[in-house]
């Protein structure tokens, strides 16, 4: 009889008669049986790390310890996991078991330690390296024989958008009801959005002093492709949502890029997977509203179809990247040179490059006319004397090579790295095709040149370009990989995107439901207070307060750092932010009568 044929009680006789050395190289074999011991011991932390969190304090970790129901759940697990391979000869058992736990505990280790730090995660990802690469060795899950449908693969990315977008969609939105979302960034979005409802024009008066236009800060015409949603529901709210939703929505993007390549429905779940807990994607989404957060999904879009050589829409969605904000050029003339070098397409990566070349010289043009230009000053290291342009920093670069290295490989950045490319296991620099690099190019002016710290911090919006680019990079590396560096390469992008959003993620999220459950009796209170003040009148409010006053359009924020406030017909304090508080009672002067207070603000009415 065919060893493929024989039924589980046969092999087990067949195994039984050459002798337990046959056993030993299937289902336990010695390794296999100390991986055994190793997953036994991972359950009962992962129980121990439920019961009392706080690993990191030794003394008391060690003091709270029941050592009998620690070896206890550890030696049932050990039983347990040998017995069932024993008796069912299912040699994965063991291996799969060890892989769950090792992503299950060291979720938990990066979810409760109590500070984010990077090099904590990187000894975490080094363990899961080395169980990894004996797991991978000789297949020990046993992944070439899964088979996964496209249907399936489809259903997956389809929960998975739904279940994202509306999670963080609900998640993020806590920050605005807990009155912790602020002027900068979000005030200035939702006043814009209103001005545009009412006027067709993308003004605000918050984000300088006075009635300007946001397109001359930010050139964005992509935001009025937005303006039909916000009209209908008319929140705040829609923001979040919509924001939450356009990143989910990248997951669709990946699958077709994956079926367009011709990938296995394992290896399309996998990177759908790998999508959805990229960590920088979903977080920045918890530091309010931008346009940056639109880039990801649009970009992966543009190279589903240029993949598909579908001009059009190629055309199409290099516009829609260009029109999300000036600099968005930079990430198309890096997509278009990708496509001229590394993908053969001369014709069409020289429209696209040209595309991106004019529309940028016309976007500048228009935020010099509409305000005070670019911000040139992020990259004001560079200047030379009165050159204060881009031609002083081109110079800088190219003149002194050794002072761009310096700025860039700083200890402050190398987290940044660390956070952009260990989910994706490092792959872009899988490869020897010098070509592939290409799409790493925009990290270095968008995220490493430049000294305005948000710009390399992960949790700010400058990295949803990025991300898109690096997550491209790392599906074309993966997709020519050998199986065995494949699946090594793949199972530690799962595990260190699981890992580092469970770092990144899980404080932001507790913090906004704490937000939210702190002003559970306050914020209805406040809520009613805000409501008395008419729409067509001029309000000065707290930085924090201001947010929730969009509806009305000529609004003045006060802040600490903002102290060149005027008299308006209304002024609202946040009693929690004593110093913008006291520098608002010195402006009124007395010129105020205190018209009604609820919660933790006062409504002050201009006494003419």
């Amino acid at each position: 009889m065919k060893e493929k044929e024989k039924t589980g009680v046969q092999k087990l006789a067949y195994y039984t008669n050459k002798g337990y050395s046959h056993l030993c190289e299937h289902c336990l074999s010695p390794d296999r049986i100390v991986a055994a011991l190793l997953a036994s011991f991972m359950l009962a932390y992962i129980f121990q790390l439920f019961a009392h969190a706080n690993f990191y304090e030794l003394e008391n970790y060690y003091n709270s310890i029941n050592f009998g129901v620690f070896f206890f759940l550890a030696g049932v697990m050990f039983l347990v996991l040998t017995i069932t391979s024993y008796k069912t000869l299912i040699k994965s058992l063991i291996p799969r078991a060890l892989f769950v736990l090792t992503l299950f505990l060291s979720a938990q280790f990066a979810m409760l330690n109590n500070e984010t730090d990077v090099y904590f995660v990187l000894g975490i990802a080094l363990i899961d390296f080395i169980i990894i690469s004996w797991l991978v060795k000789e297949d020990k899950l046993e992944i070439s024989g899964i088979k996964i449908t496209p249907r399936v693969c489809l259903i997956a990315a389809v929960a998975l958008f739904v279940v994202t977008s509306i999670a963080y969609g609900y998640i993020t939105s806590m920050r605005y009801i807990g009155y912790q979302c602020s002027t900068f960034d979000f005030g200035i979005f939702s006043n814009m959005f209103e001005h545009m409802a009412q006027t067709g024009l993308p003004n605000t008066t918050v984000e300088r002093e006075g009635l300007t236009s946001h397109f001359g800060v930010h050139f964005s015409p992509f935001f009025y492709l937005l303006l039909p949603g916000y009209m209908l529901f008319r929140s705040p709210f829609y923001l979040y949502y919509t924001q939450s939703i356009f990143v989910a929505a990248g997951v669709f993007a990946v699958y077709l890029i994956s079926r367009k390549l011709e990938f296995s429905g394992r290896l399309t779940l996998a990177l759908e997977f790998i999508y959805a807990f990229y960590p920088s994607l979903f977080l920045g989404c918890f530091y309010d509203f931008h346009e940056n957060k639109f880039l990801t999904v649009i970009i992966l879009f543009l190279f589903y179809f240029i993949l598909s050589n579908k001009t059009t829409w190629t055309i199409v969605f290099s516009l829609l990247l260009l029109s999300v904000k000036e600099d968005a050029a930079i990430y198309l003339i890096a997509i278009s040179l990708f496509v001229m070098v590394y993908m053969k397409k001369v014709a069409k990566g020289a429209i696209m490059l040209a595309m991106s070349i004019v529309y940028f010289i016309i976007a500048q043009r228009v935020v010099s006319a509409l305000g005070d230009g670019v911000m040139m000053w992020r990259l004001s290291d560079y200047f030379l004397g009165e050159e204060k342009n881009f031609a002083a920093v081109a110079k800088s670069i190219i003149y002194d090579f050794g002072f761009l290295l310096k700025q860039m490989f700083i200890a402050d950045k190398i987290p940044f790295i660390i956070w952009i490319l260990l989910p994706v296991a490092c792959t872009p620099f899988m490869t020897k095709k010098i070509s592939s690099y290409l799409l790493l190019i925009p990290i270095i002016p968008i995220n490493l040149m430049q000294s305005w710290v948000y710009q390399y911090d992960i949790s700010f919006q400058y990295t949803y370009g990025t991300a898109a680019l690096v997550i491209m990079s790392a599906i074309f590396v993966i997709g020519q990989l050998k199986d065995k560096r494949k699946r090594t390469a793949v199972l530690m992008s799962i595990c260190m995107c699981l890992v580092m959003s469970s770092a990144l993620i899980w404080p932001k999220m507790r913090n906004n439901f704490a937000y939210a459950k702190n002003v559970k009796e306050t914020g209805p209170q406040v809520q009613q207070v805000l409501d008395t003040i008419p729409s067509d009148v001029s309000v000065t409010a707290a930085h924090r307060i201001m947010p929730h006053l969009s509806h009305i359009l000529d609004l003045t924020t006060a802040s600490k750092n903002n102290t060149n406030l005027t008299q308006t017909d209304y002024y609202v304090l946040d009693t929690r932010d004593e110093e913008t508080s006291s520098i608002m009672r010195s402006v009124m002067q007395g010129n105020y009568v205190l018209v009604t207070s609820g919660g933790f603000v006062e409504l002050y009415k201009r006494n003419y």
